[in-house]
């Protein structure tokens, strides 16, 4: 993984949420109470609405000691935008002697307000509006058919797979997948956890996709 990514976009899209599911799938684990999950926000509760330099300090001292379980340490810093120059300072310099055991997020709605400095030393991500994120008819339709093989038994399963490998649109079915399971009420976290790995396998060409299709389907 890289050591630092800027997740953008509109208010309530699930920026944060993801961040979280990353930390499950990195350290299986879940990351409320874990030591080697920490998240900073403004201080909403005593009525300040800025990040200030003590926060920083603070900051750089949990991630001076090592992994508690590991693999990571994972810094959220929700509302990045809100760090006053002091700390976005002090913050740049933590960017620039980054821990090979240490993962940072920034979340914000509105990147243009960080410092310079500080976006180009993370890797972006852009999530969509609403309207700009839903999935078209043919991957809704592909999204279907996979529902029904996912039903079936093991050598259905495994001719789906070599169906969706000779296609060549299977990457675009997962991530139809990903954003129709999250979109439910009470999606099923063991099989959103999977689809998050297998597009991050899919993603990669030196991996073998038609495996990793396989390997998914047979464990659903």
């Amino acid at each position: 993984m890289s050591h630092a990514y800027l997740f953008s976009g509109p208010e309530g899209i699930g920026k944060k949420m993801f961040a979280y599911d990353i930390f499950r799938l990195v350290n299986q684990r879940e990351p409320e109470s874990d030591p080697d999950f920490k998240l900073l926000t403004p201080r909403l509760e005593e009525e300040e609405t800025k990040i200030y330099i003590e926060d920083i300090r603070k900051l750089k001292s949990c991630l001076s000691l090592k992994p508690y379980a590991g693999p990571y340490k994972f810094v959220v810093i929700n509302d990045a935008d809100r760090l006053v120059p002091e700390a976005a300072n002090a913050f740049l310099k933590m960017l620039e002697e980054p821990s090979l055991f240490t993962v940072i997020i920034l979340i914000s709605s509105k990147p243009k307000l960080i410092l310079p400095t500080v976006l180009s030393r993370c890797e972006k991500v852009q999530f969509l509006p609403l309207n700009e994120r839903g999935i078209d008819k043919a991957t809704a339709k592909a999204v279907d058919e996979f529902m029904n093989v996912a039903r079936q038994g093991i050598t259905e399963r495994m001719q789906y797979a070599e169906k969706l490998f000779a296609g060549k649109g299977y990457q675009g079915l997962v991530i139809g997948l990903i954003h129709t399971l999250r979109a439910r009420e009470n999606p099923n976290h063991k099989v959103l956890k999977n689809l998050l790995k297998l597009n991050s396998l899919l993603s990669q060409p030196q991996f073998n996709h038609r495996l990793a299709l396989e390997n998914f389907l047979i464990n659903l």
